[in-house]
């Protein structure tokens, strides 16, 4: 089970801070050795992700990432982060920002963040939730996410 919550205008911190106290979470924030934050003593998950003006944040009962990202084209990035399937289905820019929202998010669930190869991550083996917000594309992977 998860929450997506999205506010324009407004810090990662701030988001963050306001959703766990909208949702009774008093628990100290935790870092694993690549920056992913926690809750310390709490079995509740979430991730933060942000572009432009626009923060997404997803709270859930397991494991999560979540990204957001306008939707752009580039160019360069493909070659180094796409399988030969994937780079076969990017025909838009629609088509890659999707791609690319997908590939963080999982990592991001991963714990890793960019630090993992991104190129490693094969999309078309993986089962994401995705949805349009305005010119934004989001994709949650994640346990427990019925």
């Amino acid at each position: 089970m998860y929450k997506l919550y999205i506010e324009k205008n407004i810090s990662s911190k701030s988001f963050l801070e306001k959703v766990l106290k909208e949702n009774n979470i008093h628990d100290e924030i935790v870092y694993n050795d690549y920056g992913k934050p926690y809750l310390k003593n709490n079995e509740i998950y979430f991730n933060i992700s942000h572009s432009h003006n626009v923060t997404v944040l997803v709270i859930s009962d397991g494991e999560v990432g979540v990204d957001i990202e306008k939707v752009t084209m580039r160019e360069k990035v493909i070659a180094k982060i796409c399988t030969e399937e994937e780079k076969k289905l990017i025909k838009s820019a629609e088509d890659f920002t999707l791609l690319w929202v997908k590939k963080e998010s999982y990592v991001k669930y991963l714990g890793l963040g960019l630090a993992y190869n991104l190129h490693d991550v094969d999309t078309l083996k993986l089962e994401f939730i995705t949805m349009q917000y305005e010119d934004y594309y989001i994709a949650i992977y994640g346990t427990n996410l019925n």
